[in-house]
């Protein structure tokens, strides 16, 4: 047994010159993120080893995609939390009431996070597709109890009785 290329007949070329090509594939369970973060530290490392002349760079990075998303999911988010507030702000006319959703998006992102730790779950599409989903679920949620609670309270009940009342929160009746 020998140590060596596969087949010898095949020939790597970057920006038109012969070049030496080594895959680095990520683990499943592996943040791909940190992946790259660390093999980029490692090539300046053998950057400032190699003579004059010869060059060693990261030619194809994949996790451009993951950090393309996680800017558009932060983009998302951020404008999730300006509608919210603009509509309950112009519909109920009361900035107490859009608290109520603004605080449930940092913590069902919180949850979201955690539960993705706890089940070993990594950064990749479909879970930041999750995230964007539960967020939009969980504000929808509050934006209807709210609603709920403050039309109980125009018609004459108590802040507690409201919520009580008040159809889709967890506690209340099931339908109006």
């Amino acid at each position: 047994m020998s140590l060596g290329a596969e087949d010898y007949d095949a020939e790597v070329r970057f920006s038109g010159q012969t070049a030496v090509f080594m895959g680095i594939w990520p683990l499943p369970n592996a943040n791909s993120l940190d992946v790259i973060k660390r093999v980029r530290a490692e090539m300046a490392a053998i950057q400032r080893d190699l003579p004059s002349g010869l060059q060693a760079r990261v030619a194809y990075d994949a996790t451009d995609y993951i950090d393309n998303a996680i800017r558009e999911v932060l983009k998302t988010l951020g404008e999730t939390l300006l509608i919210v507030i603009v509509v309950i702000f112009l519909f109920l006319g009361s900035l107490r009431s859009s608290l109520v959703p603004v605080v449930a998006i940092p913590v069902s992102l919180i949850g979201a996070v955690f539960l993705m730790q706890a089940f070993g779950f990594t950064v990749n599409l479909l879970t930041l597709l999750a995230i964007v989903l539960s967020v939009g679920l969980v504000v929808d949620d509050a934006i209807v109890v709210v609603e709920n609670v403050e039309r109980h309270m125009r018609e004459g009940q108590s802040p507690l009785e409201a919520a009580f009342l008040a159809p889709g929160s967890w506690w209340g009746p099931s339908s109006p």
